[in-house]
């Protein structure tokens, strides 16, 4: 009996043990989901603040992975730009080089109108276009200035094809530029401005505060500004590697520039010459006329000055001459005697 009474009592107490057990185990688990939620509201608040320093760990993320990759609307292509031919624009390891290539030419013709046919008609061959035009006419000289954008691929060869245009005199200088570094910079700014533009996005659709919301607006329109910045830059740099550069310039000298009508005149242009020319003399006399007036001015002056005073003097003695002399008179008639 007694050993039954402790059995029992031994099964009653090991029961209660085990609900005991079970009811802290699910007040851990409802204390651990209350603080789950505070850390939740507490970290997206401090994500708002700290937001500069996640970009900062962003780019060096980016930085660390492989730049070679493709970007979104970068405009990346797989072949190789700005090259003399496809092997020189990828080194040992097979990484594409970026390189901007110029030429500044410069030739001297007999004919400037039949030069200028031959460029036009290299220019289509090639693909090329004329971005800038400019005529140029000096005393014993005529000439044309391009500036000409042509396929990075056939650089060279719109090169020597403007080097077989007739010509007396050709000096050509080519230079390039590598931007390849820059490219691959600027490949891996964008890829960490996108991964800061992703995070900033995910956390705006969690901020639930609205001073939150609009830090996260305004972050995410200074990344989305640079983000278009930089693919300006790398558009840019496409293009240029793309097209190559060629700034020429054509000149005629001693041109002879024929024209029977300007040699014999008919009676109207010989009339209105006539009229021109007596016109130009009638005022350059008017001119030199001036110039002489204006020259005697101060001549002028001082003889006035001097001239003045002296005839009034003049004057003065002359009339006091012919008092003097009247009075004479007067008084040889008075002293006459009556006959």
């Amino acid at each position: 009996m007694l050993r039954h009474k402790y059995g029992l009592g031994k099964g009653v107490f090991i029961l209660l043990l085990l609900i005991s057990l079970l009811a802290g185990c699910s007040a851990s688990n409802g204390n651990s989901a209350t603080s789950d939620g505070k850390m939740a509201i507490e970290s997206e608040s401090a994500a708002a603040g700290n937001v500069s320093s996640e970009m900062n760990n962003s780019e060096a993320a980016a930085a660390d992975s492989d730049s070679a990759a493709p970007v979104e609307g970068s405009g990346t292509t797989a072949t190789a730009g700005g090259g003399f031919a496809s092997e020189t624009a990828a080194d040992g390891n097979g990484i594409n080089q970026k390189i901007i290539y110029t030429a500044t030419l410069s030739m001297q013709v007999d004919e400037l109108e039949a030069a200028g046919t031959s460029l036009r008609n290299a220019i289509h061959q090639s693909g090329a276009y004329i971005l800038q035009f400019q005529d140029t006419k000096h005393e014993g000289e005529i000439g044309a200035s391009y500036t000409i954008k042509v396929p990075a691929s056939g650089f060279m060869s719109f090169i020597d094809r403007i080097e077989e245009i007739k010509h007396n005199d050709f000096e050509r200088n080519i230079g390039g530029k590598d931007v390849s570094e820059e490219y691959v910079d600027l490949e891996s700014r964008l890829k960490a401005r996108q991964l800061v533009e992703t995070r900033l996005l995910s956390m705006m659709d969690k901020a639930v505060k609205a001073d939150d919301l609009l830090k996260f607006s305004q972050q995410l329109s200074e990344v989305q500004e640079e983000i278009e910045r930089i693919k300006g830059r790398i558009r840019y740099l496409d293009n240029n590697v793309a097209f190559s550069t060629v700034e020429l310039r054509m000149y005629q000298t001693n041109q002879t520039l024929e024209n029977k009508s300007n040699e014999y005149p008919k009676l109207g242009g010989r009339m209105s010459d006539a009229l021109v020319s007596s016109t130009k003399v009638v005022w350059d006399a008017i001119n030199f006329l001036l110039v002489v007036l204006a020259g005697a001015v101060p001549v002028l002056v001082l003889l006035a000055i001097i001239g003045v005073p002296v005839l009034w003097f003049y004057r003065k003695g002359k009339r006091k001459d012919n008092k003097k002399a009247n009075a004479d008179d007067k008084e040889d008639d008075r002293q006459e005697p009556i006959l």
